[in-house]
């Protein structure tokens, strides 16, 4: 079975991680968990590593010029990106489905106050290649080498400022040796086994090809699934200062996970906005008092 492109529309931003699945995929899971959950779970899979293309404005916030275009390779596979200014660099990194252009509003502010911004595009995002599975596909192991390549590239980060799976693939990045001294996370998706059952109840499948499908994730990624949730992860990086921030509002990543992320990670702090809604999951990119928050952890680069 394929899959159609899945296309997120603006007004659907709140979803933005996983959109409204077609009335004929959710008939066809629940058709195959009764009868061949074993191609349900291999659809599935392909399913969960497909970045949903999200429909929203490519430019940058206004006033951002284009940057300086900059490229990087993790196996030989192209990462593309810009950078702005001139100091140490801070890195944004954008969410599942997201783009560059995502975490634009931190570009000017963090370029006033002497950094080099580089934004950069995941794999099988926007205009980077794919990684070692089909085109348009990915996993976040794959996002956490390219942002690894990346800052191997361009040099020690001053700070990372990361969005949903970014802050996840940026953990690993760290775990695995990415020179960061300051972490800086917008509504990270905090442990993974949980989505499996989301995205089960979206796709209408039952148990049968939910335990295919983890079954799958972990051998595709060759680690055990619970392996990936941030507080296991957080333990190997070291631990460097972390602002957490997320609104209980958020539909697509829960605020509870984030709780217990930095009531794991010592010295971490967790800011709470406040009335973001159900588009919660975009609007914080947006919220000036989160974006000064982050600016304000950062501070200004050393003369």
């Amino acid at each position: 079975m394929t899959k159609p492109e899945r296309v997120v529309p603006v007004a659907l931003e709140g979803s933005g991680i996983e959109p409204p699945v077609d009335s004929r995929v959710r008939r066809a899971f629940w058709w195959l968990e009764r009868v061949a959950p074993f191609i349900g779970s291999r659809w599935a899979v392909e399913l969960w590593c497909t970045p949903p293309v999200l429909e929203s404005d490519l430019r940058m916030p206004p006033g951002v010029v284009p940057g300086e275009p900059l490229e990087a390779r993790w196996n030989g596979h192209r990462i593309v990106g810009e950078s702005w200014g001139e100091g140490p660099p801070v890195y944004l990194v954008h969410g599942w489905g997201g783009r560059r252009p995502h975490l634009g509003m931190f570009i000017r502010p963090l370029v006033e106050s002497g950094h080099r911004v580089i934004a950069f595009d995941l794999p099988s995002h926007n205009e980077s290649e794919e990684g070692a599975l089909k085109p348009g596909r990915t996993t976040l192991i794959e996002c956490a080498e390219a942002v690894r390549a990346v800052i191997g590239q361009y040099g020690p980060a001053r700070a990372v400022i990361a969005h949903s799976l970014g802050a996840n693939a940026t953990t690993f990045a760290v775990a695995n040796g990415a020179q960061v001294e300051r972490l800086a996370f917008l509504a990270p998706m905090g442990e993974f086994p949980l989505y499996l059952d989301l995205f089960a109840v979206r796709h209408n499948f039952g148990p049968r090809i939910r335990a295919g499908l983890h079954r799958r994730l972990e051998r595709r990624i060759d680690m055990p699934l619970h392996e990936t949730n941030m507080t296991v992860v957080g333990a190997r990086t070291g631990y460097p200062p972390l602002l957490l921030i997320h609104d209980p509002d958020d539909p697509d990543t829960p605020y509870e996970t984030s709780e217990r992320v930095v009531a794991s990670w010592p010295g971490a702090t967790l800011m709470t906005t406040k009335g973001l809604g159900r588009l919660a999951h975009y609007r914080i990119l947006r919220h000036r008092p989160a974006i000064r928050a982050v600016v304000d952890f950062i501070g200004p680069a050393s003369p």
